[in-house]
């Protein structure tokens, strides 16, 4: 089976949806000896940040000697993203061969889903790999995501958000509900910056699980000195002039998160060194969140796709053009199921020029569904209809001076990605 053929056979399964609950799950693992009993693990979930966290901490532990696996969701660009160990993707021959294995061993009695499957190969992997720790994102929610089988040393909630209403609930206080799934007994639990009705939620089932609880603003913080530099306060360390890789204020609370996480990791036994924590923040790579591929003009690409990724979105924006001259580009394009009215309501204020374009996923919203939601119309408004005449009209708009950024959706990130580096994309996704 060729690397394509494989994916195509695992992309299939797309047809089976989003199907919340841990049976499926639990019967293809044991189908492979129950891989993910074979490693320790780190848990992450929350609405945004979730990814960056857990790749800042998968830095941390490498830079520290560690042999560490990474398992995220969705790719921006190759599905092999997804599984990493070391900071290096799956090998595609590999990954051919974890697809034919967990085929072969699924039971006739299941039908996994893109995402059950995903996670069979990834822990499959890293217990082949013999690693020493997994840090794995939730894939969605958090208590019925195919990922709340493990039995991690530590939790971390970045923080809660609305998305995903459909499958998680319309209130904070439900969506929160959820997240805490993950929650384990006896298992310490870092949250990270959330509303005071999300705590409440969440100080209430750590109660219930007599899981140890450290929050962010009361038992751990981080100060910003400068961009990209900044000072954190845990409960048994502190490190002044730490300097991180990923920009915005919120990337600073999610390298906390992570450096809470440390100190409970310690507790555990596993050795991780001031110099190698450093150096695990300098390096980490987070592609597609606040990150700047081209200059003259600026080209960011951030994959904020909900109402609080946008205020934080927003709140970079404005500050990073205090210091330029130039105006602000945005070319956006969003799922159908997303709140795009209050997703725009931060950033159109900001920008000089709004495209509008859509992915290749088949839920992509059309340039015309988008301005439907716009309350406030911009001076220049330009429809498009792929990424790569998006980008194209964007470029031809911008002087050496200006900002583009794309964002709303990381579908749409992972295309232009791909255009601008002249790389195979595939628009099925799960």
């Amino acid at each position: 089976m060729s690397y394509q053929s494989a994916l195509h056979a695992l992309y299939q399964l797309q047809r089976f949806g989003i199907k919340l609950g841990l049976d499926t799950t639990k019967a293809l693992l044991s189908s492979v000896d129950n891989p993910h009993q074979h490693f320790k693990t780190v848990h992450i979930a929350g609405t945004n940040g979730k990814g960056s966290t857990a790749a800042t901490l998968a830095s941390i532990l490498l830079a520290t000697g560690h042999q560490t696996g990474l398992y995220t969701s969705p790719h921006l660009i190759d599905f092999s993203e997804r599984i990493q160990t070391d900071g290096h993707p799956i090998p595609h021959r590999r990954l051919e061969a974890l697809i034919e294995q967990v085929t072969a061993s699924c039971p006739t009695t299941i039908t996994p889903t893109f995402f059950e499957f995903a996670t069979a190969i990834a822990f499959l992997y890293f217990s082949e790999a013999n690693i020493d720790i997994g840090i794995v994102e939730v894939g969605m929610g958090g208590r019925f995501d195919a990922t709340n089988v493990l039995k991690p040393l530590v939790t971390i909630i970045t923080n809660v958000g609305l998305d995903h209403q459909k499958h998680l609930g319309n209130t904070i206080e439900a969506v929160a509900k959820e997240k805490c799934g993950i929650i384990q007994p006896n298992t310490p639990t870092v949250v990270g910056n959330v509303s005071p009705k999300a705590l409440t939620v969440i100080q209430e089932v750590c109660s219930t699980q007599r899981s140890p609880l450290v929050t962010f603003g009361v038992d751990f913080q981080a100060v910003e000195s400068s961009p990209n530099h900044f000072d954190f306060h845990g409960l048994r360390s502190s490190y002044s002039a730490l300097r991180y890789s990923l920009m915005g204020h919120h990337q600073v609370e999610n390298a906390a998160c992570a450096l809470a996480a440390v100190e409970w990791l310690r507790d555990t036994g596993m050795p991780i060194s001031e110099d190698g924590l450093r150096q695990g923040l300098v390096s980490v790579q987070w592609p597609g969140r606040l990150e700047c591929v081209a200059n003259n003009p600026t080209v960011l690409l951030d994959g904020a796709h909900n109402p609080t990724a946008a205020e934080a979105l927003a709140k970079f924006l404005a500050d990073h053009q205090r210091g330029h001259s130039g105006n602000i580009i945005l070319v956006i394009g969003m799922q159908k199921d997303k709140d795009m009215k209050s997703f725009f309501t931060p950033l159109i204020p900001l920008a000089n020029t709004i495209v509008l374009t859509r992915s290749a996923h088949t839920q992509s919203a059309s340039a015309e569904e988008l301005a439907e939601q716009l309350s406030d119309k911009p001076l220049h408004l330009v429809y498009t209809a792929s990424a790569a005449e998006a980008m194209m009209k964007a470029h031809n708009t911008a002087t050496h001076e200006d900002t583009i950024c794309v964002t709303g959706s990381l579908l749409l990130v992972g295309e232009v990605k791909a255009h601008l580096k002249g790389s195979f994309f595939s628009p099925l996704r799960g």
